[in-house]
């Protein structure tokens, strides 16, 4: 054999050691033993005692009200409620400045309709004013 085998056959043999000592720890430490005086007992008395209606217990943190079914209703209507004021709003107001843009295109068309009436009228005075110049240099 050569040294490299025997320095590993040396690390197998102190591996073997080392599993065999783990290995009897642990069947040392899972070994059967009695139970202690009054150990039944006290785990009768203990099961006895959780089978007893339980005091409610008080919550430490406010979040905790969270949790409550009625809460989260209340909440999510509230959202709900915000939800559709929020849009209602919105449309009030896309509708209202609809609105004022129709109301400016309005103002603007009445204008040019009356600048155009006032234009009519002035050629119409004109016609007439001549009419009347005419039938006096006739007579």
């Amino acid at each position: 054999m050569t040294r490299m085998d025997n320095d590993m056959t040396r690390m197998d043999m102190d591996m073997n050691k080392d599993v065999k000592g783990m290995d009897d720890a642990l069947k040392n430490a899972l070994r059967r033993q009695e139970a202690p005086d009054g150990f039944a007992a006290r785990v009768l008395a203990r099961v006895a005692q959780q089978d007893s209606p339980q005091k409610p217990v008080h919550r430490d943190s406010w979040l905790t009200f969270l949790t409550q079914p009625i809460v989260r209703w209340a909440a999510l209507a509230a959202f709900a409620t915000a939800m559709i004021l929020g849009v209602h709003v919105y449309n009030v107001r896309r509708e209202r400045a609809e609105g004022e843009a129709a109301k400016q295109r309005l103002m603007l068309a009445l204008r040019v309709a009356g600048s155009k009436l006032q234009l009519a009228r002035a050629k119409v005075n004109e016609m007439n004013a001549n009419q009347t110049r005419n039938r006096q240099v006739k007579e």
